[in-house]
């Protein structure tokens, strides 16, 4: 399917969630790059995701959220988390994040956190809203392969395996989403930022946002921690 105008996409966001409800494979477009996804929810789909993308099932897999308060069903957001999410989303932010309670497998992966995001970008967030839960927010690739920031990309690598294919053209990024946590730092009051990965969004622009955030400001302890990857 191909998307002509953002504005009125009704109609692509009400068949992608019929064939995700119906247990199918998505290909969507995002702010950043093109995702592949499923109902986080449906283990058999979500199996069949994995075996897709050829990808290691202990890694887990990240989250999309229509808002902020679909993902708090999730997470019960401390106070710096809850800034970063006022901050940059939607956007190309992800959240490294404690479930609040125990999560199946093929999502949690050997972690004991989960990745989320509310992207800026209307159709994978209407998919959300409308099946009224996450979606999958794994890059449309082969794992190992390039990340698709075009349909054709990801249709180059995924092929007749996925059931519906959004086009909605070339992705205004050519960074996957920026990934970072939230953990205490050893100042009483402070949290560290730990950084998974810099992307789309710069680490700059988010240090940058926090000192000028009069919360941000009161909860940052200004450092941040690269994680060992």
């Amino acid at each position: 399917m191909h998307i002509d105008d953002l504005t009125a996409c009704e109609d692509v966001i009400e068949r992608a969630a019929e064939v995700i409800t119906s247990g199918g494979l998505v290909v969507y477009p995002t702010d950043t790059s093109y995702g592949v996804g499923c109902d986080a929810r449906d283990s058999a789909a979500m199996d069949r995701l994995i075996a897709v993308k050829r990808r290691d099932p202990s890694n887990g897999l990240p989250l999309l959220f229509s808002d902020l308060s679909q993902c708090q069903e999730y997470h019960e957001f401390d106070s710096l988390e809850l800034v970063l999410a006022r901050l940059f989303w939607p956007g190309a932010l992800t959240l490294v994040v404690s479930p609040k309670s125990d999560l199946p497998y093929h999502i949690k992966g050997d972690r004991e956190s989960i990745a989320t995001r509310v992207p800026d970008h209307v159709v994978p967030r209407g998919i959300s809203q409308r099946i009224g839960g996450p979606i999958i927010g794994t890059s449309a690739n082969k794992s190992g392969g390039p990340s698709p920031f075009d349909m054709s990309a990801a249709l180059d690598q995924l092929k007749d395996e996925v059931d519906l294919y959004i086009d909605g053209g070339p992705s205004q990024s050519s960074q996957n989403s920026t990934i970072i946590g939230v953990e205490r730092a050893d100042d009483d009051g402070f949290m560290n930022i730990k950084v998974y990965r810099e992307g789309a969004l710069s680490l700059d622009d988010i240090s940058k946002a926090l000192r000028i955030d009069t919360e941000g400001t009161r909860l940052w302890s200004t450092r941040l921690i690269y994680a060992d990857m």
